[in-house]
């Protein structure tokens, strides 16, 4: 597994960052309490079944811990499975279930399937008849990822990001797609991946317009990409 952490040495845009705030930032109103974890437990439990233990790295750092066992994910001795907490416990846990449950049928299929010269991913033959509803629910589990990795990050979460997961069916200024990289599936292609985040300010540097993450699971990942002002059509119909 290969977690990307912001690097304090040199932040060009450190004065753009803004503090985690005391509330969520899904709902706005309860105390966040709860963080999200970076990658689901029923993940690294799976990938633990052929191993007694897992090793948990920063990219570019050489830094690297060991989780043995599957007590070690429920302990977290070393603190690296989980984002700062950001969510409430309602929001995190009963509110986003239906999520959650998306992506675990998801993630189970690739555990068994190899996607990576198919044309597509085949939702249909993951969720059957209900694959519409469970898309749009999948898409919003990584909403929620995406934006706990903003909040880490300091980056403000768009409107529209918050909007989706109560419920709109688009993103002006969002775009989500399934992307498989070479470089991820010749060292990943058995286990979980985070990408470093990437973000980007105006020309006066004084506010962001944009952020890019993405999150794998084996080969194939999810990428998120926010720009203040919206995506060309072009890119849009991607």
């Amino acid at each position: 597994m290969r977690s990307e952490e912001l690097d304090g040495t040199f932040d060009r845009f450190a004065h753009l960052r803004q503090p985690a705030s005391d509330l969520c930032w899904w709902c706005g109103s309860k105390p966040a309490t709860t963080g999200e974890h970076k990658f689901k437990r029923s993940d690294m439990a799976r990938l633990m079944e052929g191993s007694p233990s897992l090793v948990w790295g920063y990219q570019g750092s050489g830094v690297t811990r060991e989780l043995r066992g599957q007590g070690a994910l429920k302990r977290d001795r070393y603190k690296v499975l989980k984002f700062p907490k950001s969510l409430c416990d309602t929001c995190n846990n009963s509110t986003s279930q239906p999520f959650d449950y998306a992506y675990d049928q998801f993630s189970s299929y690739l555990g068994s399937h190899n996607l990576r010269w198919l044309p597509g991913v085949p939702l249909g033959e993951i969720y059957g008849s209900s694959w519409p509803g469970s898309s749009l629910a999948l898409a919003r589990y990584y909403a929620k990822h995406f934006g706990c990795r903003m909040v880490r990050a300091g980056v403000p979460v768009p409107r529209s990001l918050v909007d989706f997961m109560n419920g709109a069916s688009d993103m002006s200024d969002g775009h989500m797609v399934f992307v498989t990289t070479d470089s991820v599936h010749r060292v990943y292609r058995q286990g979980l991946y985070i990408s470093p985040d990437g973000c980007w300010a105006d020309h006066e540097e004084t506010r962001f317009v944009g952020y890019v993450g993405a999150a794998y699971v084996g080969s194939l990942g999810v990428r998120y990409e926010w720009r203040e002002g919206g995506f060309p059509d072009a890119l849009r119909s991607q």
